[in-house]
């Protein structure tokens, strides 16, 4: 990033995230006043709350927040609230550039089933940006090098990974972080530009390339129906045109700092009484080590929660409007939903506050050695052999 204009005060909403984080860090970096934004820092698009006092002088925001739950309803609520919200207080402030960060292949994969309608509430989004009075940029990118896990998890089948030959141009997280900042440093364009990586990839050689790499034993199956999340999709659909603003990153140089960096931090290797952490996990199971205490993550169609070392597991879809609670906020055992706010105790599954009214499923946790299996059946908290 090249420092453009003078020192500027530019609010980064969800500027805790994975885009965020690193957009902030390279503002300030070049002299900016970069401020973080989200419901951990007292502000909330859903609500307003927060949002006068955060923009009192700021000249940009850039949004590159995203709906916790990729259900068509629940996005579309999300972005159409958040961004009203949004835009509404701009005004007010007198905010002269919102920046949106969105998705190279929106307007195609809204066309289609499966993942579609999370692109419908996109085009949503960009609808309301584009007819608000303040001058805007939305910077459409391709798929993250930090996602490429979740493709291969969308296609698991048991051992193997079923996945379409389609081409696919992903970028690093830190690159699409450059990139949105030279856009919110520089003028409003009013239209949309494209951000990629530097090289092109078929979607199953990519995902082979990165299991391997992982020692992942899961086998990639290259399918002749390309689909993506659900989504039917042509050769194209995940890459962008010609005059994309390319990235500098490598692949194959992110992945061998990133391995590099992930041995750094690993603990000594510990022998396992059962099964290992390296074998291939049932759609039910998951490794400990990657629940820490205060940590949630989605195991097949539940919510496991590490509540002071202890896990805990419910159905993953809060009561009220379907929220990933997977997502929400841990503190103790209270899980707070994502999308209007309902709390619940995640280890007897009580509703704790409104909205919602109806409590959680819950199931039994067992864990051997390094492995964790939810069992869907009576609802109980952890067991450890």
């Amino acid at each position: 990033m090249t420092n453009e204009t003078a020192t500027m005060k530019i609010v980064v909403i969800g500027g805790s995230g994975l885009i965020g984080s690193r957009l902030v860090k390279k503002l300030v970096e070049q002299g900016h006043e970069a401020v973080p934004a989200s419901p951990n820092s007292g502000v909330n698009t859903l609500t307003g709350e927060g949002l006068a006092e955060v923009l009192k002088g700021a000249q940009v925001v850039v949004d590159v927040s995203n709906s916790p739950s990729f259900e068509e309803e629940a996005a579309t609520d999300f972005f159409k609230t958040s961004t009203s919200n949004l835009l509404s207080y701009e005004a007010a402030a007198g905010v002269s550039h919102h920046v949106a960060l969105s998705v190279v292949g929106t307007e195609r994969l809204a066309e289609s089933g499966g993942i579609g309608g999370y692109f419908r509430a996109k085009l949503a989004q960009e609808k309301l940006i584009k007819e608000s009075p303040i001058p805007y940029s939305i910077v459409h990118a391709t798929q993250f090098f930090e996602f490429v896990n979740k493709i291969a998890d969308s296609g698991a089948d048991g051992n193997t990974v079923r996945l379409s030959q389609v081409l696919i141009q992903p970028i690093a997280a830190d690159d699409v972080a450059a990139a949105i900042g030279r856009v919110a440093t520089g003028s409003p364009f009013n239209g949309t530009v494209a951000v990629a990586g530097p090289d092109q990839f078929r979607l199953d050689e990519l995902v082979r390339l990165t299991l391997h790499a992982l020692n992942d034993p899961r086998d990639v199956i290259a399918d002749s129906h390309p689909r993506y999340f659900g989504a039917d999709i042509d050769e194209r659909t995940l890459v962008p045109g010609d005059d994309a603003r390319l990235g500098e990153t490598r692949f194959e140089d992110w992945l061998s700092r990133s391995l590099t960096a992930a041995k750094n931090t690993q603990p000594p290797a510990v022998t396992a009484a059962a099964p290992t952490a390296s074998a291939a996990l049932k759609e039910n199971e998951f490794r400990t080590s990657e629940v820490p205490p205060g940590s949630s993550k989605l195991v097949g169609s539940t919510a496991v929660f590490n509540v002071d070392g202890t896990f805990c597991a419910t159905q993953s879809k809060c009561t009220h409007k379907q929220g990933p609670l997977s997502q929400g906020k841990l503190e103790g055992s209270t899980v707070t939903c994502p999308i209007h706010g309902a709390q619940f105790d995640v280890c007897t599954g009580a509703v704790l506050r409104g909205p919602a009214q109806d409590p959680l499923l819950t199931y039994q946790v067992i864990v051997e050695g390094e492995i964790g299996r939810v069992e869907a059946d009576t609802a109980a908290v952890a067991k450890t052999i």
